[in-house]
Order: C-alpha cells, then structure tokens, then sequence
C-alpha cells in the first residue's frame, strides 16, 4: 500500500507550531537577558492563595479560549516563580 501524502494543511500548521516554538524560546532568551542579577537578599513575600488562585484563573481562561496558550505558558511560568516549595 501506498504512503499517504501530507496536505498541504497539515505541512503549513506544523510549520507555523515550529515557527511559534522558535520565537517562544526567543522571547525567553530575551527575557532572562534582560532581568538584573538577582540580589541574595530576601526575597519578597507573595500570597501564596492568591497564586494559586490566579494559576486556577489562567487554567479556566485557557480551557474557555479567552488565553492562547502561549500566553498562558508565560503567565504560568511567572507564577511558578513566585510560588514557594516547602
């Protein structure tokens, strides 16, 4: 049997989830470029509740399309960097 052949559709879409990748990576590189050195100094206190809070907020708006996901993954890594581990 025969290999099926890609369309033309398919080939763009991942193309453009490659480009979209490329340029997250880039603005992420660009990003901690960009931040001071950090200080060793205490780090500031942060609501831990609301957070986690505004973590659930972003899962809902992603999950009714009001956030695309880059945005989210932004938004989500910010978060994940206030958050203290015990």
């Amino acid at each position: 049997m025969a290999k099926s052949r890609s369309t033309f559709g398919k080939m763009q879409r991942e193309q453009e989830k490659k480009s979209r990748a490329k340029e997250k990576i880039e603005r992420r590189e660009a990003r901690k470029s960009e931040e001071p050195e950090e200080s060793t100094g205490p780090a500031p206190v942060v609501d831990q509740g609301k957070i986690l809070l505004e973590l659930a907020k972003i899962h809902e708006d992603l999950a009714d399309g009001r956030l695309s996901l880059e945005d989210f993954e932004v938004r989500q890594e910010e978060l994940r960097e206030l958050l203290m581990i015990e």
